[in-house]
């Protein structure tokens, strides 16, 4: 057993939780991967629960009421933009705003269930925030409604959120024992997601007094898993015994990893890797059993839950690099990790002189391993001693990122770089790649600076009016950008030949009733429409709440219409009902990020 190990990661956790000085991070100083991780981690927790502790947790300071949350992005209730010009007395307070508690019980309890993924990155933050913000005033209204919230924050990978609303509810008010059972199942993965193994391990043993069932029998694998790691294996192999005699089919997974902590390696063999781990229930519980036998974590991890494993799966140095890198790619979309921490595990992958002085042949040896090859192209443009040298490898990187859906990464690994190239006329052919990079790392000054010398060289490219484009939807938050842009470009628009991008433009026209400046003449190539459209009932219902101002309503109704769809797969006439709803809801204020999230998809730049 490696309790040494077991102990001396609770000691740094915990004094990790509880540091608050504020932290400051530099490369070119020799601070460990594990560090960067867990301190860029910390400072999030830091930067957005602060306001979340209450004074009676305060007052306590027991180890239990110190909880880690890799994952909350979450904001303030009430977010009021340009406060310097807002009126004191027109200040809403949070008594004031709808939560997600005063919608019916039908809406949410039936309906939250239909909705299982967000593809539009802005709902997708507006729905948790709504689901995980609201406060609790009223135990006994919201007691018929809290399950289905908490559950559905769990289905949706906030198992942190979801944690945070079981703590301040009064558990012994839940009369119903399946939906108890479920949240008792949210509460100890939390502590194993969080790796507090021995909260777990007490928690196990509440659970045990008090004949809780919990699915794919987690609650007796648990109890097995606490008996080994306080060397108890006599009794620990009496339970799985009778575990084994219990399943109607054996989890071998789990058999895996307790053979492996009895025998404690002493057999020489190899430990065979995981394999189809499907359940979500057990997969906490397998990372802890593999985290504390310092074993490998695979791809599977990341891809039931990226948000709560993929800090696991980084630190794990006993898992293949790719894979690390595969879920600090995640982690770092997901803004669980910084650039800086991404970037040490760039730089950490062991490639060679002989690597770099062959690059193409490197390149083409790493075959389908994209991962491996995004930190090969970083540290061979890290070596370059030219200028011009190191440009060209950061344009080969910047290409191959974006055929990957990882340009964003590329751009800002490589932004201390790009900030050092002056514009020159030896370098003008680059001069939009370089601002658009410039512009994705929020350097609006310097980007400016290249697309104003490759006008002067007299290039032309449909480019230079995008990112012009760009940093103006970054300096305003008005639609007349969008509309400016449509307007001037529509003409090179209007060349596209696909019927369906043809007809999701004209929605944005007339939703920004550009009909009198834009004269469009579309013809008909299709005639028959395989796009869907919701049922007749959900868009009544929806065009209903509209006329009676029903915010939440009317985003959870608009939510379940478009449920695991891209803006692109929306019938025409179902996204001019969106657009119409949520033009509405909240003043309009998520409006500007939906047209940008459907003209990116458009891909029509």
């Amino acid at each position: 057993m490696k309790f040494k190990f077991f102990f001396i990661f609770l000691l740094m956790f915990s004094f990790s939780l509880k540091a608050s000085d504020i932290k400051i991070i530099e490369l070119h100083k020799n601070i460990s991967l594990d560090q960067l991780v867990l301190d860029s981690t910390d400072e999030e927790l830091e930067n957005n629960d602060n306001k979340e502790i209450t004074d009676n947790e305060e007052n306590e300071g027991s180890e239990e009421d110190i909880t880690i949350d890799l994952n909350d992005n979450s904001k303030d209730l009430i977010n009021i933009e340009n406060s310097k010009n807002t009126n004191p007395d027109d200040i809403v307070t949070v008594s004031q705003v709808e939560t997600i508690f005063d919608l019916n019980k039908k809406l949410i309890n039936e309906n939250l269930e239909m909705i299982d993924y967000i593809n539009s990155n802005t709902l997708h933050r507006e729905f948790i925030e709504i689901l995980s913000s609201p406060e609790i005033s009223n135990q006994e209204e919201i007691n018929n409604k809290i399950f289905f919230v908490i559950k559905k924050l769990y289905e949706l990978g906030e198992i942190g959120k979801a944690y945070k609303l079981i703590k301040n509810i009064e558990l012994n008010n839940i009369l119903d024992k399946e939906e108890l059972n479920y949240i008792y199942l949210i509460n100890l993965n939390y502590l194993f997601s969080t790796f507090k193994l021995s909260e777990a391990c007490e928690f196990k043993s509440f659970l045990i007094d008090e004949a809780v069932i919990l699915a794919k029998f987690l609650l007796e694998k648990t109890d097995i898993f606490c008996l080994t790691l306080e060397n108890n294996f006599a009794e620990a192999k009496l339970l799985n015994s009778l575990l084994l005699d219990s399943e109607k089919e054996t989890d071998i997974n789990f058999q895996k990893l307790f053979k492996h902590m009895v025998l404690n390696g002493e057999d020489n063999k190899i430990f065979e890797a995981l394999t189809n781990i499907k359940s979500k229930e057990l997969i906490f519980l397998y990372s802890a059993m593999l985290r504390i036998n310092e074993l490998p974590l695979n791809k599977d991890f990341i891809e039931i839950d990226p948000l709560n494993l993929s800090i696991p799966v980084i630190l794990s140095d006993s898992t293949s690099m790719d894979i690390r890198i595969k879920a600090a790619n995640t982690a770092f979309y997901d803004e669980v990790i910084s650039i800086e921490s991404l970037s040490a595990l760039y730089q950490s992958v062991d490639f060679n002189s002989k690597d770099f002085n062959n690059p193409e042949i490197t390149i083409n040896s790493l075959g389908n391993n994209n991962e491996l090859k995004m930190a090969f192209y970083y540290q061979l443009a890290n070596i370059q001693i030219f200028p011009d040298q190191r440009l060209e490898v950061i344009i080969n990187y910047w290409k191959f990122a974006k055929n990957q859906g990882l340009e964003k990464i590329a751009y800002a690994l490589t932004k201390n770089i790009i900030d050092k190239f002056n514009p020159t006329i030896e370098n003008t052919k680059f001069a939009i790649e370089i601002a658009l990079a410039h512009i994705s790392n929020k350097n609006f000054n310097e980007s400016l600076k290249w697309i104003n010398i490759y006008e002067n060289s007299n290039h032309s490219s449909e480019k230079i009016e995008y990112a012009k484009f760009l940093i103006s939807l970054n300096e305003t938050n008005e639609l007349d950008t969008i509309i400016d842009y449509l307007s001037t470009n529509y003409s090179n628009l209007s060349t596209i030949k696909d019927q369906k991008i043809h007809e999701t433009l004209q929605v944005l026209i007339n939703f920004l009733n550009l009909n009198e400046k834009i004269q469009s003449d579309l013809s008909y190539d299709k005639i028959i429409d395989d796009r869907l459209m919701p049922s007749y009932f959900l868009i009544r219902d929806i065009e209903k709440n509209i006329d009676l101002q029903n915010d939440l309503s009317i985003f959870i109704l608009t939510l379940i219409s478009i449920n695991d769809k891209n803006w692109t797969q929306l019938h025409p006439q179902h996204l001019n009902i969106i657009l119409k709803a949520y033009n509405f809801y909240d003043q309009g204020s998520l409006i500007k990020p939906i047209l940008i999230e459907i003209l990116d998809e458009l891909e029509i730049f």
